[in-house]
């Protein structure tokens, strides 16, 4: 657990990425300080310094997040996460709705066991998708070379991905990104990533339409998931999309990292 923001403030608690850690959070530190906003960042089981938890679920996490608020002695809090985070978000939204105040998921990863939301994505993401689905042990093998440093890593990076130039203009936040992917790889050994890979492309466990609780869709207008994000938000009793500048990891920018920051405190 790593904690940001203001300590004294409104609790947020904050899930990150599939292949990230808490300390994704750290882009969000300052403006929560500002703000008044305690962001609580949890690495999920075999992530981090987190144990592994063989067989866990989408659904059964929101057993462990009961564990850190009454550890924590809070009542109810925001919820929010990137990408797989986003995912959980909406699983703890959905399991424990009388311990959420608002859920805000970034970039959430699509829930493609569902045909419909699965057709919303453009062509290059339902193939990312399959891919997934086909071969995770591959897909994460891959992911961890693509994050690894080198000159030609770099070059693909700077060409394909729409935040690359925030880490490019930003060497504090490219070394702070560097630590948190290094920290979701400490425990190469415990299938977290491919855990993971195998919940986002089959059937979550809980209806992603039917979350209760109020529920802001943050999606970069340059994320894949989008398209499915606009449709999802109306499907919701209570959602409702905000589209932010830049990609799938536009967190890193600091106006997107402040916009996050308020979202959690309920900021319209």
């Amino acid at each position: 657990m790593e904690e940001y923001g203001d300590l004294a403030g409104a609790p947020a608690l904050w899930f990150h990425g599939g292949f990230s850690s808490r300390l994704e959070a750290t882009p969000l530190d300052v403006p929560a300080r500002e703000l008044g906003l305690r962001i609580i960042s949890l690495d999920r089981p075999g992530f981090g310094g987190s144990d592994p938890l063989p067989g866990r679920t989408v659904t059964g996490y929101a057993s462990d997040v009961v564990e850190v608020l009454d550890a924590l002695g809070i009542e109810r809090a925001a919820v929010g996460g990137l990408s797989n985070g986003g995912m959980y978000t909406m699983a703890v939204a959905s399991q424990i709705p009388d311990r959420v105040l608002h859920a805000v998921p970034l970039n959430p990863t699509t829930p493609v066991a569902d045909a419909a939301a699965r057709a919303g994505l453009p062509r290059g993401g339902r193939m990312a998708y399959a891919m997934m689905a086909r071969n995770p042990e591959q897909t994460a093998k891959r992911a961890v070379r693509s994050a690894s440093p080198g000159r030609i890593a770099a070059a693909v990076n700077r060409l394909t991905n729409p935040d690359a130039p925030l880490l490019d203009d930003n060497p504090l936040a490219a070394a702070a990104w560097a630590a948190n992917l290094a920290e979701a790889q400490r425990q190469p050994e415990s299938g977290s990533v491919v855990t993971e890979l195998r919940q986002a492309t089959s059937p979550w466990g809980f209806d992603h339409r039917a979350v209760e609780v109020p529920v802001t869709l943050v999606s970069g207008e340059k994320d894949a998931g989008l398209g499915y994000a606009r449709a999802w938000a109306t499907e919701l009793p209570q959602g409702r999309l905000v589209v932010l500048p830049g990609g799938h990891t536009n967190i890193l920018a600091p106006a997107v990292a402040q916009r996050i920051a308020e979202l959690l405190l309920g900021h319209p």
